[in-house]
């Protein structure tokens, strides 16, 4: 009789369910190991979204980098400092460029659906102040149909507002000095441009990527 009354009442233990603890236990492992999952996820997005920049970054370097070699390496123009030749400039300052910083200038990229916008806004010699320099802004779209122009001139509507801005800043020198085979030597006549494209991300640090050239 006893057999049959333990027996009869681990039947009931076994159909009585979860108790409370277990479940609050259970409940205590699924919401860590979701924590996990959603601190993971929100990493890698954030990863993606900085190497995307960063590549962002990489081509607007290297788009200035060559402007600004396609420029002649002397002339009256450094007379008037002109950024796009004569020595001067820095590689660091204020993530918005200054007004008297002409080694400076800003784009803003907008992606759209098959449309890619590059809003350049630029400090250029103002003809009505000799010597100054004043804002230029200009936008070329690239579309998915390999038009690269005005938006006007590939039939696309202008830019929507917002973006990404990246700021662009050059530095350049003559008479570098270069490390070759070990050796360090500088070199009369030539000149070092340097770019450097930031930008103050939300999506996690700052992006940064350098690049320069040395060329006569």
């Amino acid at each position: 009789m006893s057999r049959q009354k333990q027996s009869s009442k681990r039947k009931r233990l076994s159909s009585a369910g979860f108790t409370m603890i277990e479940v609050m236990v259970s409940i205590g492992i699924l919401t860590v190991g979701l924590l996990g999952v959603a601190m993971l996820l929100g990493t890698t997005i954030a990863s993606g979204t900085r190497a995307r920049y960063m590549n962002m970054a990489n081509v607007l370097a290297s788009e200035k980098l060559d402007n600004l070699t396609k420029w002649p390496s002397s002339g009256t123009a450094c007379a008037q400092s002109d950024p796009n030749i004569c020595a001067g400039g820095s590689l660091t300052g204020p993530a918005t460029c200054a007004s008297t910083d002409i080694y400076c200038d800003q784009i803003t990229v907008n992606e759209a659906s098959g449309t890619n916008y590059e809003t350049q806004t630029q400090k250029v010699p103002d003809p009505a102040n000799p010597g100054n320099f004043k804002d230029q802004t200009t936008t070329i779209v690239h579309t998915n149909t390999g038009c690269i122009d005005t938006p006007a001139n590939c039939g696309v509507p202008n830019p929507a507002a917002g973006g990404s801005t990246f700021t662009r800043r050059w530095l350049i020198t003559t008479d570098p000095t270069i490390k070759s085979a070990g050796a360090t030597a500088t070199v009369t006549g030539l000149r070092r441009i340097t770019v450097v494209v930031t930008l103050n991300s939300k999506a996690g640090p700052p992006v940064s990527f350098q690049m320069s050239m040395v060329r006569p």
